[in-house]
């Protein structure tokens, strides 16, 4: 596998789109301010990092995320039967010093435990796998969740974008769509995921975001006769989003991108296009989870991340790809902080 050492050299952020992960992800060592000198402390504490796993089947659709905003974090199991339309949503809010979030996914161990919830992610993409341990104790509102979950990254290509928000501060976003094999268990009802019928996204983010951070996005994976088809899609506030972006289509481990895209809404519908007319899909948002806060000076929180269903056409080059009520995550994201 061939990888690129860091992402700043000198304090200058490289910007871009990499096909390779990045050894060392070192956004802290970035000079933010050009006027001058921010002390280490200052930037680690503007600096947002979080990193998330969605994957499943035709029957079960999860996110696992560990999120770090420095005022604030949460470690969150959230599983969506599919077949029986039941939503199993377990969120903690933590202490940000509760969370380390590592500087690659190359080697190395993203966790949280305690008493109630149990994440595990052990990114070893140097052996072309990311494992995935979770677990979730029964309580008034959630049954025993448990699982374990493998990516497989052999013969895929990955996404990593270095998006500049302003001059020298940005984000860095790790995406790829990939084969899984694992188990979910539901109480005493266990769920095998095969390989062949399963995909695995990963989802690994670090940036210096504006005070008030907003994105829109979404993703979804299916099984075709091509192997897994999947899509990213984002419009945040890249100072050129058809320049830099993290949208693409992954059929079979290969990535075709796409251009930048807008999120426009009415009311449960998301239209999401293009300018070109490559991209038009529509996103149907039926089982909604709505984060509110306000902590006054401390920040707040504005975000939507429904589940739903997304249908439409993506244009490449030389081929159509039609997506047929397919089940879905997307975000619409404003963070005061």
């Amino acid at each position: 596998m061939t990888t690129k050492a860091q992402l700043v050299t000198n304090r200058q952020i490289e910007f871009g789109t990499f096909h390779q992960p990045i050894e060392n992800v070192n956004l802290i060592d970035a000079k933010t301010n050009l006027k001058y000198s921010t002390p280490r402390w200052w930037r680690n504490l503007r600096l947002k990092e979080f990193q998330a796993v969605q994957g499943g089947n035709e029957r079960f659709f999860y996110n696992i995320a560990l999120f770090n905003a420095k005022l604030s974090a949460f470690a969150q199991v959230r599983v969506f039967d599919i077949l029986q339309e039941k939503h199993y949503v377990y969120e903690q809010q933590l202490m940000p010093t509760q969370l380390d979030i590592p500087n690659d996914v190359l080697n190395s161990v993203n966790s949280f435990s305690n008493k109630k919830i149990d994440i595990r992610i052990e990114n070893k993409l140097r052996e072309n796998r990311i494992t995935v341990k979770f677990k979730v104790l029964k309580n008034k509102e959630m049954p025993t969740i448990e699982g374990q979950v493998h990516g497989s990254f052999a013969n895929s290509e990955h996404l990593v974008a270095s998006v500049p928000f302003g001059e020298n501060h940005g984000m860095y976003a790790h995406k790829n769509i990939v084969p899984m094999h694992g188990f979910l268990r539901i109480n005493d009802e266990h769920h095998e995921f095969k390989k062949k019928q399963s995909f695995f996204i990963l989802d690994d983010h670090k940036g210096y975001y504006p005070y008030r951070l907003k994105w829109d996005w979404i993703t979804a994976a299916f099984i075709s006769e091509k192997g897994i088809i999947g899509l990213n899609l984002t419009k945040n506030q890249s100072i050129d989003n058809e320049k830099y972006n993290e949208n693409a289509l992954w059929i079979n481990g290969k990535i075709h991108r796409l251009p930048g895209v807008i999120f426009t809404r009415h009311q449960d519908i998301w239209d999401i296009k293009d300018k070109h007319g490559k991209v038009n899909l529509k996103f149907q948002a039926l089982y909604p989870k709505d984060v509110k806060i306000n902590l006054g000076p401390l920040g707040a929180s504005d975000c939507e991340g429904p589940f739903g269903r997304v249908s439409g056409t993506v244009i490449l080059d030389n081929e159509s790809i039609t997506f047929e009520n397919i089940f879905a995550f997307a975000e619409r994201m404003y963070i005061r902080c």
